[in-house]
């Protein structure tokens, strides 16, 4: 998880970055990177890389593995490897040859401190701080939002929710499970509890996340769960403390996206 200091960083970063070269409207990685002098391509290669930068003979190249070149995945790929290239540390890394070639997978489950921060440039280019808080200004939290917001910006769920984390518009978690095990989560600074239960390494039953992996039951609206029903190290006085929880469902990969918030 990058600290609050670094977040404003890059996201400032980001910022400048769309209002010089996209002030109005969607941000377009394609503009920026021509207006820098960035080739890319877009192609098949096969599961290797979802996006890499590389640098040889004094010039920068993006490729992208996907050839939709205006989907929500292909934009961020586009935008995070952008991120490699505007972030002076990842820059400075390929310019001397410490990273010959930068391959990536923008699947949020990265541990890397680098792909990190090239994931959150990328929310934040895509989404600049300004404009997403104009968006939610007196604005209720609920999924409609986040789905509002993904719309507009032609982002996914998972990024959008991100980018609204780190501008501290409402505490929120978002849990990625698949087969069964929690593979990935990640909470607002400001969100209450910080620990998820982890019983025999698997999903929590009581969750709506646990009744699709233990029963095959999915819900297509938010639901009050207990924070006990998520979380370790509960007090007492907390245990009926409700959040909503909304499920984004694949059953191609058994994979389950959770949204928890508390109203």
């Amino acid at each position: 998880m990058l600290s609050k200091k670094r977040e404003i960083e890059l996201s400032e970063l980001a910022e400048f970055i769309a209002s010089e070269y996209c002030p109005v409207g969607m941000v377009e990685p394609s503009i920026i990177a021509e207006a820098k002098e960035i080739t890319y391509c877009f192609g098949q290669y096969e599961e290797s890389f979802d996006g890499l930068i590389e640098y040889e003979e004094g010039s920068f190249h993006i490729y992208i593995n996907s050839n939709n070149t205006n989907s929500a995945r292909t934009r961020f790929t586009f935008a995070h490897e952008l991120g490699h290239y505007f972030i002076d540390e990842h820059r400075n890394a390929l310019l001397n040859g410490r990273t010959p070639s930068h391959p990536s997978h923008t699947d949020f489950s990265s541990k890397n401190p680098v792909e990190i921060e090239a994931d959150f440039f990328a929310s934040s280019l895509l989404m600049p701080e300004s404009r997403i808080k104009q968006d939610c200004f007196r604005q209720k939290f609920n999924f409609e939002l986040i789905e509002r917001i993904s719309q507009k910006y032609n982002t996914s769920i998972t990024a959008t929710v991100l980018k609204l984390m780190s501008i501290d518009h409402h505490p929120m978690m978002i849990v990625c499970s698949i087969n069964n095990k929690i593979k990935w989560f990640k909470q607002s600074h400001d969100f209450p509890f910080k620990w998820l239960k982890f019983p025999k390494g698997k999903v929590p039953t009581s969750t709506l996340a646990g009744e699709y992996f233990h029963n095959n039951k999915k819900y297509k609206k938010s639901v009050p769960v207990a924070a006990d029903d998520w979380f370790e190290y509960v007090p007492e006085k907390n245990y009926d403390r409700y959040f909503y929880e909304k499920c984004i469902y694949s059953d191609s990969h058994n994979f389950v996206l959770s949204i928890v918030w508390e109203d």
